[in-house]
């Protein structure tokens, strides 16, 4: 969405717009997933006419749709929200398992983590995803990261990486997507590994090790797994050798606890790794209030911020 004057567009302006596209196209074609009809709606937006193969007067009744997008500016924030609200819909429309979206505030507090661990002369960074889902993660952080960026994404899911890239592509956002098992990936000297690891049960090998000791692998040397994870995260390292792997060449550095209720079956932390043994560590561990409890959360930025004072230099 390319600035055309100083008119600016607000957050439902834009997905007004977007819902009622959907919404007439479900009407007029034969698509009937959801996602095909967000998908269709971003092709007909980014190229600013309707590709769809329609009647004259379907046409016609879609150009006046997206007529308030004319000659309007929509910030990339708005643009991202209106898109996950879609998203979400989706979900739900097509009845597929929520808790696919990450929460807008934990993209924003990562983004927060990510400028105080990169060193200030570093302003060029790749960042990964790897268990991307619909990319509300990553663009967030690109959204509010002041840095220039490289980014790599992937998930198994092929509508996801489709609305991914739909959603990059809506704010002008380059990124590298991967369709396949994340286990499978292999990039290296990622600068950040970011992710919400979603709630996988699966028999054998606990999954999240098995993919955070895969990701450290993709890190470059110094470099940061910043990653969401269920709050029993440690309870599965009985025999401690998840812990062991890992702490051969990395360390855990820090672990934010977020609000209670923040998710409604399962409570979930924030772990931070550098891949870099620290000599002598002593890691931050917050438990976050919730986000709209503004002097509460300050209390506890001011805690992260004297650890990053005391520590971190120190150290990095």
């Amino acid at each position: 969405m390319q600035e055309k004057n100083e008119n600016l567009g607000s957050l439902e302006q834009f997905y007004d717009v977007f819902d009622a596209s959907c919404s007439y196209l479900y009407e007029v074609t034969n698509k009937k997933q959801y996602f095909d009809l967000i998908l269709l709606t971003t092709k007909n937006i980014l190229a600013g006419e309707v590709l769809n193969d329609l009647e004259t007067e379907q046409v016609e009744k879609l150009n006046e749709i997206y007529k308030p997008l004319i000659d309007i500016d929509f910030s990339v924030e708005d643009i991202r929200k209106a898109m996950q609200a879609q998203v979400l819909k989706g979900i739900k429309e097509m009845n597929l398992e929520n808790g696919l979206v990450t929460p807008d505030s934990i993209g924003i507090f990562i983004t927060y983590l990510i400028s105080r661990l990169n060193p200030k002369d570093k302003k060029e960074v790749s960042i990964l995803d790897p268990l991307m889902g619909s990319g509300n993660l990553i663009m967030t952080i690109a959204n509010h990261l002041n840095l220039s960026l490289k980014l790599y994404g992937c998930d198994h899911n092929e509508w996801f990486t489709k609305l991914a890239k739909a959603l990059a592509d809506l704010i002008s956002e380059p990124i590298d997507i991967y369709l396949q098992d994340t286990l499978n990936l292999n990039l290296c000297q990622m600068d950040y590994i970011v992710f919400d690891m979603p709630n996988i049960n699966s028999e054998g090998n606990y999954f999240p090790y098995e993919a955070i000791l895969h990701y450290v692998k993709m890190l470059s040397d110094g470099g940061f797994i910043i990653g969401v994870v269920g709050n029993d995260f440690f309870d599965h390292d009985r025999n401690q050798n998840f812990k062991k792997e890992l702490m051969k060449d990395s360390t855990i550095i820090g672990i934010a606890e977020l609000p209670d209720g923040f998710f409604q079956n399962k409570p979930k932390s924030i772990i931070v790794i550098q891949k870099k043994v620290w000599e002598n560590k002593e890691c931050f561990m917050v438990k976050l209030p919730n986000f709209t409890d503004v002097n509460a959360f300050n209390q506890e930025l001011v805690k992260l911020e004297s650890w990053f004072d005391k520590f971190f230099k120190k150290e990095s």
